[in-house]
Formats: C-alpha cells, sequence, structure tokens
C-alpha cells in the first residue's frame, strides 16, 4: 500500500473496531472515535517509540489520553500496534471485568501509562512524565544523555483544556521550557452540551503561547501529511512544549457529523451500517485483514529494549539501577545505616520537643541525600510545611532541572504532576501543603490511590491549633475524607518518635499513596512513657498494663499527649486506661485480629479522641460492642489563639477524664447489675 492509502486504511481499521466495540456495548463515545482516528493512527505509526517484549521499558515513549471517554479509540489502537489486547477484549468493551473499561486504567503491560477520566488530569500526568524524563537526562547526560530522551505525548479535548487543572499545569510547563512534551489537541468546538463558542475562552493558542509554548494552530486533522509535519515540528523544538492544535470533525463521516449529539451515544446499527459503506469498509465487525495489521506495525522497531540495555551498562550501578527498574523494593539496611548516621549528626533528637512538621522536615535533609529516589516539593508553603531543604538544588526556570520543585500555589496540579512522575524510574515524589488545602487536589490524590502510586503527600498545620488563621483554614473534614479513600494510607504521628516511624513506612511503601499529616503546633516527644508495641503495625501503645484495663484511649497526633495525661490522672482516682497512638488506621487495619487485640484489649470501653469529624472513627465502637465516645470536632470552628481554640473545643486533660470517669461508673453499673 501506498503512504496515504496505508494510513487511511490503518485509520479506518481503528474506527471500525473502536465503534464495534461501542456498538457491541450500547455505550461510549462515538464522536470523537471518528474524528481524532487519523491523528492518534500517524502518532503510533509513525513517531511513538515502544517495545511489545518490554513494555515497562523506561525510555519508551509516553503517551496520555488525557480525554478518557476516547477508551474505545485507545484500545483500537492498542491493539492494532500488537500489545496484548485481543478482538475477544475489545468485545468485551465496558463489560464487568474486561480488560477494556470505560475509561483506561493504568497497566503498562497494555501499553496505558496512567489511568484518565476526571479531565485535565491527564495533561497535568504527562506534565510530570516530562519532568521525570528532564529529570533523568540530566542525571545520564555525562555518560549518554540518548539514555533517557523519551518524548511525551497527551491527547486532549475541548474538556480538558476548559478544566482549571489544565491552566495549572500547563502555565507550569511552559515555565519549566519542557520540550519534550507534545500536546495533541482535538480541536473540534463541540462539547455535550453543545457548540463551546458559547462559554469557552475565545483563544486557547492565545493562552498557551502566554505560558511560553510553541503553539501550531489550524492543522487539517484529517490529514495524515500535514499531521506528520506538525509532530516533527515539535518534536524539533527542544526549550518549549508544543500544543498541537488539530482542527478535526467529531462524528466525521456520519449525518450527525460536528453535532454535539453524537459525543456520547451509540451510533446505533442502521448508522454503524452507513458509516462503514462512508469508510468502504466490507468486513464483519471485529475483523482486520492481515495486510492491515501489517501496515499498523510497519515502522515498529524490535529490540530497542536491549540495544538500550547494552548502552546502560557504561551507568554507575545506582543510575542502572534506576532506569533498568532493579533497585530493591524494601531494603531495611538502607534504612539502618541512615538512621544510624541521622542520629550521630542529631544527637537528642528523639528528646526533642517539637513540631511534627519540623521533625518531618530534620528527616527529610537527611534523607534526601541518603535516597536519590527522592524529590518534589511544595505548592509555595516551602518553609510552612517543612520541606525546606537548602542543601538540594531547586529546579530553576527554564533551566537545570533540581531535586526541589516549586511548584507555586497550584495544588491540583501538583498532585497530579506528581502522579506521572511517579509512574517513571522508580521515582518517590513527595508533595506538600496544609491539611486544609487538600481540598483543591483530592481528586487527584484519590487517582493515585486508584494507581497504586507510591506518591507521598505531606499535609502540615493538621487541626484548628492553625488558630488565628480562623475556619476557612482550619481543617475539620479532611482526615475522615482522606481516611475514607481506598488504598490511601493515612499517617498522624503524635511525636518526633512516631514521624520517624511513619517516614520510614512510607518511604518503603510501593503499592500505593501515603499522607503524612503533622502538626503545626509544638507536640513533646513521648520517649519518656512506657511505650510498648511500638513497631510498622499502624499504632503504638502508650501505658503498660496489658488487658487489666477498664477501658482504652485511642488518639492520633497533637491528641496522644493529651490522652496519655488524662490516663495519668485516671490511675490515681484508680481507673485504668490504655493509651494507643493510632497512627495510621489504615495500616492498622491491614494487620491480623491478633495484633489489633494486642494493642486494643477486647474488654472495657473505649474513647476515641482526634480534633477533626468523628465519622470514621464510630468502627472502632461498633466492633467492640461495648460503651464509648467519640470526642471529635463535627462543626467549624472559629478564629483565636490556637490554645484558645482547642481548649474551647473540649480538648483539655479534664474533659477526657470526666468522659471516662462517667463511662466506668456506666460499665460498672452494668456489671453489677
Amino acid at each position: 500500500m501506498q503512504n496515504n492509502e496505508a494510513h487511511h486504511a490503518c485509520a479506518n481499521a481503528a474506527r471500525a473496531l473502536a465503534i464495534a466495540a461501542i456498538e457491541q456495548a450500547q455505550s461510549g463515545h462515538p464522536g470523537v472515535v471518528l474524528g481524532f482516528a487519523d491523528v492518534l493512527t500517524v502518532l503510533w505509526r509513525q513517531h511513538i517509540r515502544y517495545d511489545l517484549a518490554q513494555p515497562n521499558w523506561q525510555n519508551r515513549d509516553r503517551f496520555v489520553l488525557s480525554n478518557g471517554h476516547a477508551s474505545a479509540l485507545y484500545y483500537a489502537v492498542l491493539h492494532c500496534c500488537g500489545f496484548d489486547l485481543t478482538l475477544d477484549d475489545l468485545r468485551a468493551f465496558r463489560q464487568l471485568d474486561s480488560r477494556t473499561p470505560g475509561h483506561p486504567e493504568r497497566d503498562v503491560s497494555l501499553g496505558i501509562d496512567v489511568a484518565t477520566g476526571p479531565l485535565g488530569q491527564g495533561l497535568a500526568n504527562a506534565v510530570g512524565m516530562a519532568m521525570a524524563e528532564r529529570y533523568m537526562r540530566h542525571q545520564v547526560q555525562q555518560y549518554d544523555a540518548s539514555l533517557v530522551d523519551y518524548f511525551t505525548y497527551v491527547a486532549v479535548g475541548d474538556g480538558c483544556l476548559m478544566e482549571g487543572i489544565s491552566h495549572e499545569s500547563a502555565s507550569l510547563a511552559g515555565r519549566l521550557g519542557l520540550g519534550r512534551l507534545i500536546v495533541c489537541w482535538d480541536d473540534n468546538g463541540i462539547s455535550i452540551d453543545g457548540e463551546i463558542d458559547q462559554w469557552a475562552e475565545r483563544s486557547v493558542a492565545d493562552r498557551f503561547l502566554s505560558y511560553g509554548w510553541q503553539v501550531i494552530s489550524g492543522i487539517d486533522g484529517h490529514c495524515p501529511d500535514a499531521i506528520n509535519q506538525a509532530i516533527e515540528q515539535a518534536k524539533l523544538c527542544e526549550d518549549r512544549p508544543s500544543l498541537l492544535c488539530f482542527k478535526t470533525v467529531i462524528g466525521r463521516d456520519t449525518d450527525l457529523s460536528g453535532q454535539s449529539e453524537v459525543h456520547g451515544k451509540p451510533l446505533g446499527a442502521a448508522r454503524f451500517a452507513q458509516l462503514k459503506q462512508s469508510l468502504a469498509w466490507p468486513y464483519d465487525d471485529f475483523f482486520v485483514p492481515d495486510a492491515i495489521y501489517a501496515a499498523w506495525q510497519d515502522g515498529y522497531q524490535s529490540g530497542v529494549y536491549e540495544a538500550w540495555c547494552q548502552q546502560c551498562q557504561l551507568l554507575p550501578q545506582s543510575l542502572q539501577a534506576q532506569l533498568l527498574l532493579m533497585g530493591p523494593v524494601d531494603d531495611s539496611g538502607a534504612w539502618q545505616t541512615f538512621w544510624d548516621s541521622f542520629l550521630v549528626e542529631n544527637d537528642g533528637f528523639q528528646q526533642r520537643s517539637e513540631a511534627t512538621r519540623h521533625s518531618s522536615q530534620a528527616l527529610l535533609r537527611s534523607m534526601m541525600h541518603a535516597f536519590p529516589m527522592l524529590l518534589g516539593g511544595s505548592a509555595d508553603l516551602t518553609e510552612s510545611t517543612g520541606v525546606h531543604v537548602p542543601s538540594i538544588d531547586a529546579w530553576g526556570k527554564a533551566g537545570m532541572p533540581g531535586r526541589f520543585i516549586h511548584f507555586g500555589v497550584r495544588e491540583f496540579a501538583m498532585f497530579a504532576i506528581a502522579n506521572g512522575i511517579a509512574t517513571c524510574f522508580d521515582l518517590r515524589p513527595f508533595v506538600s501543603t496544609f491539611l486544609v488545602f487538600s481540598d483543591y487536589g483530592i481528586n487527584a490524590v484519590r487517582m493515585a490511590a486508584l494507581m497504586k502510586l507510591p506518591v507521598i503527600f505531606i499535609f502540615s498545620h493538621d487541626s484548628i491549633m492553625v488558630g488565628e488563621d480562623g475556619p476557612t483554614h482550619q481543617p475539620i473534614e479532611h482526615l475522615s475524607h482522606l481516611r475514607a479513600i481506598p488504598g490511601l494510607e493515612v499517617w498522624r504521628p503524635a511525636d518526633v518518635n512516631e514521624t520517624v516511624l511513619a517516614w520510614r513506612q512510607v518511604l518503603y511503601r510501593r503499592d500505593g499513596p501515603s499522607c503524612l499529616i503533622l502538626s503545626r503546633q509544638k507536640l513533646p516527644s513521648l520517649s519518656s512513657f512506657d511505650a510498648v508495641f511500638v513497631s510498622g503495625e499502624g499504632a503504638c501503645r502508650y501505658d503498660a498494663l496489658g488487658h487489666d484495663v477498664h477501658g482504652v484511649f485511642i488518639a492520633t497526633g497533637s491528641e496522644v499527649a493529651l490522652a496519655i495525661e488524662a490516663h495519668t490522672v485516671l490511675l490515681q482516682q484508680g481507673i485504668r486506661m490504655a493509651v494507643v497512638s493510632m497512627i495510621s488506621v489504615e495500616r492498622f487495619r491491614a494487620q491480623s485480629q491478633e495484633v489489633q487485640a494486642a494493642f486494643l484489649p477486647v474488654q472495657g470501653f473505649r474513647i476515641i479522641v482526634e480534633a477533626g469529624a468523628t465519622q470514621c472513627w464510630y468502627q472502632f465502637l461498633a466492633e467492640s460492642q461495648c460503651l464509648g465516645a467519640v470526642m471529635g470536632i463535627d462543626a467549624f470552628s472559629v478564629s483565636g489563639k490556637g490554645e484558645d481554640v482547642y481548649r474551647q473545643a473540649g480538648f483539655i486533660v479534664d474533659a477526657l477524664c470526666r468522659r471516662a470517669a462517667r463511662l466506668f461508673a456506666m460499665q460498672t453499673a452494668s456489671i453489677e447489675a
């Protein structure tokens, strides 16, 4: 076949397969399939570099489908390229337990680098991938810069570019000069509600030009030569990311061409039959001739991974490990070496009374030197959140990539960019802001959990002790919200030593994201108390009473010291209270019933103490079937000095003791009855 003939045959194969999948499922988005197939066909046939034998090859080109509703087209393209997606997988589109769900879910073996769906996040993920390329290329350039030189391509629709996260991430990408980031915009002027010129900005191109991007406008998105030329031009621009504006027609070759109705509804059998006539596609559904498969793969180069591995032998062992993903997942020896050295340099660290954000900062400053996979930054709160590491180079404007990143006031983009970074080279990104601002990017935290990416979210200023900044800055519901996200571990340490414990667990967790919830205010070191069961099970116990107790205080963070004080007072009154610091509910709940029972005696009443919403804590009362109470905050607070606000909310030793005494009396009366 001639070039253009081969292109049209390949593009029509993708269209036919994708529409057949949508018709089979009676669900999907045919409009973008018909309008954007030419662009993805040129991109995957002529530009994207991959190795089917090693799909996780770290120098492969990355592709992100930010407009994830176009997944049927993506699956069809991946099938035609030779990834492990069969025709039966396409037939099962959007069905239960299918490998082809309604929006692409991360599976590198299938050629899917990130899960997408919430519009715009894919663009931010791609910015993170491009940053990872720039960072690692800088690490290897003195040996062989070609070892890391991949391009990051991202497909976006109008909806992606209307979402606020696109503004945040695109402006940062332009500022950093990410020249190997290429955005392919499906510029069809239509969204679900109709023609977007009624509500969209006047010029997307001008916006991206103002961000410092190369913009190539007015590309015919149905002309393979024009598409190819635009991509080639973008690849030559090393100092700026590129936006390619492909003018396309949604629902092309149907009677709904250019209309919003074709966006999200199956065509129906009659229209599909008419479409196949328009495309001159005479084949049965879910069939592609061998000649067209061959045309799809005629530019594919096999064996590139093996050749690249040979080049990697020139690198130092540590860099080889990162590029080849050979590094140890859980090297406790590395932590012990770090910890021994840290204690020599930080004499008396375990006895410090300080804010846990400051304890975390001291650890991070040393960990950045001991663990090279760590990099990250803050949304303009570097010192406040305890992530300031003056000995580490910061990433400069369009310059040398450093391990510390100033994200600016862009929380949502920061979280989603970190997700993209975490997919590359075994890097461990950390990002930080105040806990109350986690709301701005919570959907990206959710996506990190869904993709099981080991991102480290550092949230400081963890309670109403923020005080004078008022209720707008005092987190109430945030801990409960974070704990409700499946797969996310939330760690709220009570002192300097629990901060160490939390950091160790977070650093070596590989199967999902973690949150460190840190205090603004000084907390006493609990090292002088008789703590037992101090380990990685997600909890510590600060008494030596064993199972011979009347009740248990379960507390986190700032409230643990309060519970210990109440424990001491109550002992003098003959009420024996265990004290459990529930550093991470999720990690604790993952342990066996025997381990959990060692911390939480079955008998006796329970009092849970945390300066936040109470919702997530009632599980610990329901399971015990005993008396209990949750002392928390289920209303917005007030502005004032932190200590005053804290006391007014009932977080004082006397309040804990009174509650314990009442429950003890009720329990005693019940036993006697």
